[in-house]
């Protein structure tokens, strides 16, 4: 309803209403007989005269309106018994002039009274169509906030996806070219010592290990069988290098397999396993690669059997050789399982290094635990 309309609709309903029932209850059904000729226009001025008094009373409600419930509940009752009073005598005394009968002021208490029991259904009317109307403009911007922040949260999460996403990106393009360097200089040395099938050999593993690594999209995850295969793929190239120095074992669980992790989640620590176990012993060295299912949660060890050297990749920050191995892996986690996630390393009493990472264990719906049936 416009606010400018409404106070208008308001008072031709109210006193057409009141013109129709003063007309029925005191022109029709008290003069059973011949009726007065000015009684019909007597009632029409009466009702006119009170249509502009309550003019009046809109003002006064609209200054008072927002004042103190007891002190504006003053004005209005103050308010209406004034033009209750002011329409009182002006009624009498139209009355008067048109009929000539002087001795109905001593009637004026029922007068007043019927003007008074008028004026308050009209005020009563009038607060009840303006709460009315507040109500609804306060629901309708209610309903406006309530859009206006859903939207906002919606451009909000909008917004941290691709900063996620972005983030991801950024971690995941950093381990491919710390890899990249140390393949690449294993191939120069390979041909400098003119060993050029296992040169080409290591070329080829480390196209298939590029290929299967720029196909994986980042923010998807992937299972831990194929994440295991990634990672045997990249000791196959150091496998060229160290011969029989370097041994591989896998311990998988069958229903850890299918399990989904970050891709390339493997391959830095397998890294640091080459780098500070195998490459700096004489004898070479062992690296397991062990996951089960404990409890809904993925847990996997990557462990090394050491070296006799000191090892500089044991820090508590877990930084490897350029600052962005283990580091890498923990903001992965942090940013795939915020606070549901656990990574910790250790030394164990031979010298190996043993890293733990449990993660939630979660699967493609085609995959869930309850589908899958491990053979006996």
């Amino acid at each position: 309803m416009p606010s400018a309309s409404w106070f208008w609709k308001l008072q031709f309903f109210s006193w057409s209403g009141i013109l129709v029932v003063t007309f029925l209850s005191l022109s029709f059904w008290q003069n059973s007989g011949e009726r007065p000729t000015y009684e019909p226009f007597n009632t029409i001025f009466q009702c006119g005269i009170g249509f502009l008094l309550s003019l009046l009373l809109k003002p006064i409600f609209d200054v008072a309106w927002d004042a103190p419930l007891a002190l504006r509940t003053f004005v209005y009752f103050l308010a209406v018994a004034v033009i209750a009073g002011i329409w009182t005598l002006l009624r009498m005394e139209t009355y008067t002039q048109l009929s000539g009968a002087h001795s109905i002021w001593a009637e004026f208490g029922g007068w007043y009274y019927a003007s008074l029991f008028i004026f308050l259904f009209w005020s009563a009317l009038y607060c009840g169509v303006k709460y009315f109307i507040l109500l609804e403009n306060e629901h309708k911007i209610v309903l406006e906030m309530a859009s206006f922040h859903e939207q906002e949260q919606v451009r909000r999460l909008h917004a941290e996806t691709i900063a996620r996403e972005a983030q991801l990106k950024m971690l995941r393009y950093q381990l491919n070219p710390h890899f990249l360097f140390n393949t690449l200089n294993s191939i120069n040395a390979l041909i400098r010592l003119k060993r050029q099938d296992q040169a080409r050999d290591m070329i080829v593993r480390l196209s298939q290990f590029l290929r299967h690594s720029l196909s994986e999209d980042p923010i998807k995850k992937i299972t831990l069988e194929q994440e295991v295969r990634a990672v045997l793929l990249y000791l196959d190239i150091e496998k060229t290098r160290f011969a029989d120095r370097l041994r591989v074992e896998v311990e998988i669980g069958y229903t850890a397999k299918k399990a989904l992790v970050p891709s390339l989640l493997l391959q830095p620590l397998a890294e640091n396993a080459i780098k500070y176990a195998i490459a700096v012993s004489e004898s070479g060295g062992i690296i397991a690669i062990r996951a089960n299912i404990d409890d809904q949660t993925l847990a996997i060890c990557v462990s090394d059997s050491g070296s006799s050297g000191e090892r500089i990749d044991e820090d508590p920050a877990f930084s490897g050789s350029t600052g962005v191995g283990l580091v890498n892996i923990r903001e992965r986690l942090q940013t795939l399982y915020p606070d549901n996630f656990r990574i910790c390393q250790s030394r164990d009493t031979g010298g190996g290094m043993t890293v733990n990472i449990r993660i939630p264990a979660e699967y493609h719906e085609q995959a869930t635990p309850e589908a899958i049936n491990e053979p006996t």
